[in-house]
């Protein structure tokens, strides 16, 4: 029995088919099927009840699911507890982060307040750069950690996947837009995207492509401060993630339309070999990981998107 079947079996549980868990841990579907049937042959009990429509847990699933959950837990606090107790860790982070992103206002916080707490001695310095050069610049030792969207475009560091955000058209306030909007509606606008060098116009346009258009490009936002001020303009609509315009939303500059069938990118955090990791590096990392597991909405979008479709760019390791 390994924690890798034990995950895949609480996916299961939680997204409701083998399909689903295999997207969204990035594997195919029959490495999720053989490894619940490893699992299977192992505890001589069958977990689920397959079908067209799904999958679901038989009662000694369901029963394997809770008592998944509690172990999970358990392990997952393992490095975290023990490097609490190292009491002299001290040193600097440099942590890479998209200026574009909703890491550095919504995450970030988030993860440092605990981190900070438990060790008070280590300093995080946090480093602004353009989504697809973050990974090149953790294999240049430029910086330690990077919390990046995919895609990447290097093989010369590795990466765990994490949280999921959800992507939105936003328009002006005097337009019509609907909300839910099918992105093969939107082929006659004009679309507003950032400066080159940023992943969010690589989901724009893959998201156009699998439409059947290609989006017609009007203006080009140097920060997502500007880009939210193009669309207000009327100059065009953008895709961008959720979180990051709530505030313009709010205030009445632009309107959010959810996308349907729903979009959502990978989060991923970008390391170099483990042995090149500094041990104030590595523990910031689990702090990482727990917060990804605990974060309310990783799994939530799955589950509110009745079809669970998953959109997402990233490439094999």
């Amino acid at each position: 029995m390994t924690l890798r079947q034990l995950e895949f079996l609480i996916g299961i549980a939680d997204f409701g088919s083998i399909s689903a868990c295999a997207e969204y841990y990035g594997v195919s579907q029959p490495a999720v099927t053989n490894q619940i049937r490893q699992l299977e042959e192992e505890l001589a009990t069958p977990l689920l009840v397959r079908s067209v429509h799904g999958s679901q847990l038989t009662d000694s699933g369901q029963r394997a699911v809770a008592q998944a959950k509690r172990v999970l837990k358990e392990v997952h606090r393992i490095p975290v507890t023990l490097e609490e107790s190292k009491q002299s860790l001290t040193g600097k982070i440099v942590l890479g982060v998209s200026p574009l992103s909703p890491v550095s206002v919504h995450h970030f916080p988030r993860i440092y307040r605990p981190f900070h707490k438990a060790f008070p001695e280590v300093r995080i310095e946090v480093v602004e750069i353009e989504a697809l050069n973050l990974a090149d610049q953790v294999a240049k030792n430029r910086v330690d950690l990077a919390l990046t969207p995919l895609p990447m475009f290097t093989t010369k560091v590795q990466y765990e996947l994490l949280w999921a955000e959800e992507l939105v058209v936003i328009s002006n306030t005097d337009g019509d837009m609907e909300d839910p909007v099918s992105m093969a509606s939107l082929h006659d606008e004009n679309f507003v995207f950032m400066k080159p060098g940023y992943s969010l116009n690589l989901s724009t346009a893959r998201l156009a492509q699998q439409a059947g258009f290609e989006p017609r490009i009007v203006a080009q936002a140097t920060s997502i401060h500007a880009l939210p001020g193009f669309v207000s303009a009327g100059m065009g609509i953008a895709i961008v993630p959720r979180d990051t315009v709530l505030l313009e939303a709010r205030a009445g500059f632009i309107h959010i339309s959810r996308l349907n069938p729903r979009a959502y990118r990978r989060f991923a955090m970008v390391y170099r070999n483990q042995s090149e990791i500094s041990p104030e590096a590595s523990v910031f990392m689990n702090f990482i990981r727990s917060y990804s597991e605990e974060f309310p909405h990783n799994r939530r979008h799955f589950l509110e998107d009745s079809h669970r479709v998953f959109r997402t760019l990233h490439i094999d390791r």
